[in-house]
């Protein structure tokens, strides 16, 4: 008997993108769990034609950033209400999204109220995760296979959302930030803390 071969469907433009920035980010998955999390979102780009989209029931892809002062001294979180805890900011692709990149700044402007951010490692990703989601409302329990970057802005403001909090690495681990989360903030202050201290970041970024 001769196996039945499934082709995967055509990728839009923009999840071709976001396979390509896979790719390039690969080698700096840090651990087995972050590897995993990587081959899963991969498969689903590949096999979901509408794997950017929410109305996708199973899951789709959303777009994150960790929002750090330079030196990675402070990091600004947000309370997720619905998930009853601290999150960076971000959320789902909007069709007017250029990019997953794209969707990760404008969802940091809207929750944080924070215009303008300079990008230490231009759009490149600095960590992926896969997590379940709960049903609530008609929205059913699926996965949010998320995709984050990192931003930095040399002060937070003084006036900001309520939701959000600034805290320091050690104070976002004793708030019990997720596991993912917790690589994610060493990621950013390893990552911080070796550039040179008055280094100007990297502003450049594609929308």
């Amino acid at each position: 008997m001769t196996g039945r071969f499934v082709q995967n469907p055509p990728v839009t433009p923009r999840a071709a993108a976001l396979l390509a920035d896979l790719d390039a980010f690969e080698s700096a998955a840090s651990d087995d769990r972050e590897r995993a999390c990587l081959a899963r979102i991969r498969d689903f780009v590949l096999r979901s034609p509408d794997a950017l989209s929410r109305a996708t029931l199973e899951g789709h892809v959303t777009a994150s950033a960790l929002v750090a002062q330079p030196d990675a001294s402070r990091f600004l979180l947000l309370w997720h209400r619905k998930l009853g805890r601290w999150l960076q900011p971000g959320g789902h692709l909007e069709p007017g999204d250029e990019s997953v990149f794209a969707a990760a700044l404008r969802e940091a402007r809207e929750e944080t109220g924070i215009g303008t951010f300079a990008f230490p490692i231009g759009d490149r990703i600095l960590d992926v995760d896969v997590h379940p989601i709960p049903a609530h409302g008609s929205d059913p329990p699926h996965f949010h296979y998320d995709i984050r970057h990192i931003f930095t802005v040399p002060r937070f403001p003084a006036t900001r959302p309520e939701s959000c909090r600034v805290f320091t690495l050690d104070q976002a681990l004793a708030a019990g930030v997720d596991d993912s989360l917790a690589r994610a903030l060493r990621k950013a202050t390893d990552l911080l803390g070796s550039r040179p201290e008055h280094r100007a970041p990297n502003t450049e970024h594609r929308t």
